[in-house]
């Protein structure tokens, strides 16, 4: 995918009907796939699935292979009341499980790409993260008086580490916000992060 340029049509910052479409549309296109959760569910799922098609077929071919101790289990459930504490703690458990497994699919992760607006809500344009911390740093070391520069995006904020041989460290300082600014004004992420700067003058 590639990057607008200087040319790009905005929406307004995203606040129109188009704009919120737009909006929509990229948090869901761009949305973390949870590979790693996903997979682990899936594959419990795939072992339990397993033992039990052994566990039914053993059954019915009349020699039972009893991987799983059905008779002590259900002897204990038998026997346990259901306000005893070891019953309260396994229930509780599988409720923080399946808790934690709808918090997973619900809440969106951190992705690696970031959206940029372009007016079209039937089209989703995006750059890595990386990519964009990378074009932020060259233009932060661009600016007048800096040295040397780096750019890091933290969430929604975007951190800038400077050094320059002048001693006015806040003219600098001033001036690389001013080029960061100017190219997240170029780009137009659909959420601008905040731009934090921070320049070291000489030792």
């Amino acid at each position: 995918m590639t990057a607008p340029g200087p040319g790009a049509e905005r929406d307004g910052g995203g606040r129109s009907p188009d704009g919120r479409v737009a909006r929509r549309a990229a948090r869901s296109a761009l949305r973390p796939t949870r590979a790693v959760p996903a997979f682990l569910t899936a594959l419990v799922l795939l072992v339990a699935g397993v033992v039990t098609a052994i566990e039914v077929i053993s059954a019915l071919l009349g020699r039972p292979l009893r991987l799983v101790p059905y008779d002590t289990v259900a002897g204990w459930a038998r026997s346990t009341p259901w306000n005893d504490t070891r019953a309260m703690a396994v229930a509780g458990a599988l409720a923080l499980l399946g808790l934690l497994l709808l918090l997973i699919a619900l809440v969106p992760g951190r992705g690696r790409m970031v959206a940029l607006r372009t007016g079209d809500p039937d089209l989703v344009i995006a750059m890595p993260r990386r990519a964009l911390a990378g074009r932020l740093s060259r233009v932060a070391r661009e600016a007048p008086g800096v040295r040397r520069a780096r750019a890091r995006i933290r969430g929604s904020q975007v951190d800038v580490r400077a050094r320059t041989d002048l001693r006015d460290t806040a003219t600098v300082s001033e001036r690389v916000r001013q080029a960061v600014d100017g190219e997240l004004e170029r780009l137009a992420p659909l959420q601008r992060p905040r731009v934090h700067v921070r320049v070291r003058g000489p030792a």
